[in-house]
């Protein structure tokens, strides 16, 4: 079988305000010291994220290659490819734009981010989404292990033109599969995403 093991973002929950990390990059190492995988040469392991989950899962990705533990497979949901997704976050204007921007992508009534007392408690966190959006990767930065793009069909933040390069970030296989729904898709879908996902793991461990 899998084991899932879910890895919280900072600012969700218990975890460390986001604010405390300006990149994707930070994140990325501060995992890698985590999950030590230098300490278990071998081990398969596939890492899946949904929207920008995607690009840390990424960035992760290369890290365990670099000390070389390459994945087995790498699963990227309704996230734009690394360095697209500027192109539909506008996050670089007021607090106002930013707070509506939120709404836009988690669905969140407006009138709930309205509040002052509840807005001023999230900014600090939502203003560290500014430079985690310009966030890039060079041309020739890719992973050695498949990967599997998902998107829905109505998700205007991760259309196929942003999450079809993802298909240039390996040297080996890629497919894209599309769900319906839109950018939250996966919570229509959960029982059958997580059996899709599940056969492709444990195929890619038995065939590695």
């Amino acid at each position: 079988g899998v084991k899932c093991v879910a890895v919280q973002y900072p600012g969700k929950r218990a975890g460390r305000d986001l604010s405390q990390y300006v990149a994707i990059e930070e994140l990325a190492d501060r995992l890698l010291t985590l999950l030590k995988p230098e300490e278990t040469p071998g081990r398969q392991i596939a890492f899946f994220g949904h929207s920008m989950g995607s690009l840390l899962a990424f960035e992760l990705a290369l890290r365990f290659e670099q000390v070389g533990n390459p994945i087995a497979a790498l699963f990227v949901s309704a996230s734009p490819a690394p360095g697209l997704l500027r192109r539909v976050a506008d996050v670089q204007g007021s607090d106002h734009q930013l707070l509506a921007w939120v709404s836009q992508v988690t669905g969140v009534n407006p009138e709930f981010l309205s509040d002052e007392q509840f807005a001023a408690t999230i900014l600090p966190t939502l203003r560290a989404l500014k430079a985690l959006v310009e966030y890039t990767s060079p041309p020739e930065a890719r992973v050695s292990c498949p990967v599997h793009a998902l998107m829905a069909d109505n998700d205007e933040l991760a259309t196929e033109e942003l999450v079809a390069p993802w298909g240039q970030r390996t040297t080996s296989d890629f497919d894209l599969t599309v769900f319906a729904g839109g950018h939250f898709y996966l919570n229509e879908h959960l029982p059958q995403l997580a059996r899709w996902v599940e056969e492709r793991v444990l195929a890619h461990c038995a065939g590695s």
